[in-house]
């Protein structure tokens, strides 16, 4: 199963990502390609990306190597074919990635009949997003904050739409969200099996 997280940036994804990983050791982290600079913060995260150059991006997707990428706050993000398959293979593990709106629809219907995908939109007010961007010293605060109206236009694309406010209720929250849609992936893996 594959858990995507989505919302504005300074909404709380990475952090919801880390408390999963630590409570949860069937849950691993999605690595994807970025060509944005590492953070202090992402050896936290259990390094959640494989830093690319620009250039290395560029031949990436020349190549053929890349499912999906997408150009966010200038730089881009984008995930393997072999984490596809990882993905759909995998009965020990669940895997969770913050993941940008085009992204999720995309990957949703690849993984369709394979495994099952939990899309989770984070929201929080606009004060409180800019408050926690300019807490973890973002410098991009207005491109960060003009991106807002078209990541929510895709709400509609996603299982769950969740306000994280309370950390705690949000994570309870999507631990439900987890279970319930564990029952449905045991069901759907039991079934391709028997083809």
């Amino acid at each position: 199963m594959l858990i995507i997280l989505s919302g504005s940036a300074g909404v709380g994804k990475n952090t919801l990502i880390t408390k999963l990983l630590e409570s949860h050791n069937n849950i691993k982290l999605l690595q994807t390609c970025t060509t944005r600079m590492p953070r202090s913060t992402d050896k936290d995260m259990h390094n959640p990306y494989i830093y690319l150059t620009r250039e290395e991006f560029e031949q990436k997707i020349k190549n053929g190597e890349l499912f999906e990428h997408e150009e966010i706050h200038e730089n881009f993000y984008g995930m393997l074919n072999s984490s596809l398959e990882e993905i759909a293979n995998s009965s020990d593990y669940h895997y969770i990635k913050d993941i940008g709106v085009l992204g999720q629809k995309n990957i949703k219907e690849a993984l369709k009949g394979k495994t099952e995908v939990l899309s989770i939109f984070l929201t929080a007010p606009k004060e409180e997003l800019i408050r926690r961007l300019i807490a973890r010293g973002d410098r991009d605060i207005d491109l960060r904050i003009s991106r807002m109206e078209f990541e929510f236009s895709y709400v509609k694309n996603y299982d769950a739409v969740i306000e994280n406010i309370d950390m705690q209720k949000a994570l309870k929250e999507i631990e439900k969200l987890i279970k319930k849609f564990e029952k449905k992936d045991m069901i759907l893996k039991q079934k391709n099996q028997k083809k």
